[in-house]
């Protein structure tokens, strides 16, 4: 057995050995040329598979390289949109700190800067009981009864109730809240303000015989004792007074963006 396998291989052997010679002196030169002729299309069918399999390959490598990138794009896009959100929000409350002290720098007030932390029943409209709650309580000296107003020195609403570290705020379009104004026409009609449906204020208690006038401007009037005189409350902008009334009806447009409150100041006596 071991010599049958001997002749074999050397046989082999044999055969490659006569193929190289008769390679090299190209006596084998036209059954090669026939057998490559005869190969080429094989040839070129295998190139173009092996082409367009590498093809392929590329483009999903690509498709996975630009997936990673856009994703990766995506996500440091999310981070900057926040980043700037809070830059945003940091310079709004900066320029409402600002304003509050340029508001004060020209008022001789007490005051007491706070920062909304909640705001009840925002989207529930039907209650009319829009109130806010503010980081600033009884131990800050707040107590029930204290305007409350914007980085204009426009009153947003009245202190309702206090706890330890924060209180309660009725909006003037709350229509529990009432406050004691003053129009500034030529007589100083005075009133008291109520919310109206949660979306107005209006003027109640002001005679038929006082000339009252679109476009003039309500104030507080003073005779609360905790809420100083002056103070903004918004513009007459509806008058009803029809004369089989006791009392016109006297509609009020506040002079505050009540669904933008991030920073408030509770004026003190």
């Amino acid at each position: 057995m071991l010599m049958g396998k001997l002749k074999r291989h050397f046989k082999l052997i044999v055969v490659v050995g006569l193929l190289i010679f008769l390679h090299y002196t190209r006596i084998l030169a036209p059954v090669e040329r026939l057998l490559v002729k005869a190969g080429q299309p094989l040839y070129n069918k295998f190139y173009e598979w092996s082409s367009s399999s590498r093809a392929k390959y590329d483009a999903r490598v690509n498709k996975l390289d630009k997936d990673a990138r856009i994703s990766d794009l995506e996500r440091q896009l999310s981070e900057l949109t926040v980043a700037n959100a809070k830059l945003q929000e940091l310079e709004g409350e900066n320029q409402k700190l600002r304003e509050y002290l340029n508001f004060f720098d020209t008022q001789k007030l007490n005051y007491l800067l706070a920062r909304v932390t909640a705001q009840e029943n925002f989207l529930d409209a039907a209650k009319y009981g829009q109130n806010i709650v503010i980081n600033r309580g009884q131990k800050d000296g707040v107590v029930p009864g204290l305007a409350v107003i914007n980085s204009s020195g426009v009153v947003v609403g009245k202190v309702l109730a206090v706890a330890d570290n924060s209180s309660r705020v009725c909006l003037l379009t709350n229509n529990t809240c009432k406050l004691a104004v003053s129009i500034l026409n030529q007589n100083r009609t005075i009133g008291v303000t109520e919310g109206d449906l949660g979306l107005t204020v209006k003027i109640n208690f002001v005679g038929q015989t006082e000339k009252i006038n679109p476009e003039e401007i309500v104030v507080t009037s003073g005779l609360e004792t905790s809420i100083p005189a002056g103070l903004v409350v918004g513009r007459v902008s509806q008058i009803d007074n029809n004369q089989n009334d006791v009392w016109q009806n006297i509609n009020v447009e506040p002079l505050v963006n009540f669904d933008n409150l991030g920073v408030v100041s509770v004026v003190l006596p």
